[in-house]
């Protein structure tokens, strides 16, 4: 069920990521979070590690709303941390900092910077290696890559196309 979830949200931003920041940056809170889960004190409630992992992904999420230069920096930032630590401890538990901090500093920099540009890249590619994911058993490593390849091209033009259309609406 998860896979199938975390599929459609690979679609979603790899087509409308630059729309939904927000959704961008909530969902790496929560990737975060959920992968922290394991270490937070056993004398919680039942319902405490739900409760953790929703306030994260509602403080991460509407922060885009509120400034949308800080959204960039938070969105690039919880992206790149999480992708450093996950390549130098692949499906971390506890977060290995210095990876965390050196990644999230040059994602929210980049973020931060190139601003709608760089989220409409970082969002199709995040996306479409999500989306791909349904695919992990029945397709060859050749062809899955490939695809992804595809899809993100196609992510990138459309969000590409949508900013052009909304830029020459006003």
């Amino acid at each position: 069920m998860l896979i199938i979830v975390r599929g459609a949200l690979g679609a979603i931003l790899t087509f409308l990521g630059r729309e939904l920041n927000f959704v961008f940056a909530g969902g790496f809170a929560a990737m975060i979070a959920l992968r922290v889960v394991p270490i937070l004190p056993a004398s919680w409630p039942s319902w405490g590690p739900l409760a953790f992992v929703a306030l994260i992904t509602i403080i991460a999420g509407s922060i885009p709303f509120f400034n949308e230069r800080a959204g960039y920096v938070v969105s690039g930032f919880l992206a790149g941390g999480f992708f450093l630590a996950d390549y130098y401890v692949p499906d971390f538990i506890a977060i290995p900092i210095l990876p965390f901090i050196f990644g999230g500093a040059v994602g929210g920099l980049v973020l931060g910077v190139l601003t709608e540009w760089a989220l409409m890249a970082i969002s199709s590619l995040v996306g479409a290696i999500y989306a791909m994911d349904i695919f992990t058993f029945s397709l060859s490593p050749t062809l899955k890559l490939m695809l992804t390849g595809l899809l993100f091209l196609a992510g990138a033009l459309t969000q590409v196309v949508m900013r052009r259309m909304q830029q020459n609406a006003k």
